[in-house]
């Protein structure tokens, strides 16, 4: 899978390593246009936000589409790919290392949760007087990165990708009860980072649930809370985007994946696959391919 490093040719000017920032529209005027329109991942959080346009960006084989006010939160490492649009917005690539400068660790695990896209969408729609706000916030970075660039810049764009990341983070919240947010939220996050480590073992929520110590309702009442899913929904969407990444970005065949992923039966491997996708692993494989 292509691309791990960021390319110079995304960022005008590239003179700190662990942040910078671009503009959508001239991505897609340097070759090869191959390297962003297939899957590819960065090893920085990227922010895309559209300023002008529509289109539609591949996060993890999903596909979201944006209009003027979207904001995507592309994680880490993850999966994605542009499709090639007229659409006008600013990209803000960084690494932890950016903000580590700047905040605590408590406040750089919390600037991050608008990436956890198994906590929440990618995608956010941001409208009227909160737009105009986040638009002045990314003209900023892209000023302070890219025609000042001075001794000062770095200390100014980490106070303002913190802004950004707080009120992107605010916007996210809206709707749930804070108390609640609070104390599900730690639990949950305790939860996502078991079946990370564990999905390959087990796919049952009757042991998640002995891991955590909490009987099953009270599981997938965290869980339900935090993700609008329920805990069995959630553990499959993970083992999916798993069997995706295996099945299109290595050499395994479907019953290697079958097996890497924990299942005994490659023929179930097939059905679960086909349950939650409507494909086989190779129809897949070909259709996303193409």
């Amino acid at each position: 899978m292509p691309i791990t490093q960021l390319p110079n040719k995304y960022c005008a000017v590239h003179t700190e390593p662990n942040f910078c920032t671009a503009r959508l529209q001239e991505l897609f005027k340097h070759p090869p246009l191959e390297t962003m329109t297939t899957f590819h991942s960065l090893n920085y959080y990227t922010l895309l936000l559209i300023t002008e346009g529509k289109g539609k960006h591949n996060i993890d084989y999903t596909d979201y589409e944006y209009s003027k006010g979207t904001l995507l939160a592309i994680r880490r490492n993850q999966v994605h790919r542009f499709y090639k649009s007229d659409a006008k917005g600013y990209l803000i690539f960084f690494k932890e290392d950016f903000l580590n400068r700047y905040l605590n660790d408590a406040e750089v695990a919390q600037s991050i949760q608008a990436f956890n896209e198994l906590l929440t969408s990618p995608k956010t729609q941001i409208e009227n007087q909160e737009l105009v706000e986040v638009i002045k916030l990314a003209q900023g970075l892209e000023m302070e990165a890219t025609f000042i660039s001075d001794e000062y810049s770095n200390r100014i764009n980490r106070s303002l990708l913190h802004v950004l990341l707080s009120l992107v983070h605010r916007i996210k919240s809206r709707g749930f009860n804070k108390v609640e947010l609070n104390n599900n939220l730690q639990e949950f996050i305790k939860f996502q980072n078991l079946v990370e480590k564990n999905y390959h073992k087990t796919k049952k929520v009757e042991d998640y649930a002995d891991m955590m110590g909490f009987s099953s309702k009270k599981l997938n009442s965290i869980v339900n809370f935090i993700s609008n899913k329920p805990v069995k929904a959630f553990i499959d969407e993970v083992v999916i985007i798993k069997a995706k990444k295996n099945i299109l970005h290595t050499n395994m065949s479907a019953k290697e994946v079958a097996f890497k992923l924990g299942f005994n039966d490659p023929a179930n491997f097939y059905k679960y696959f086909k349950k939650h996708t409507s494909y086989t692993p190779e129809t897949f494989k070909k259709t996303e391919k193409v």
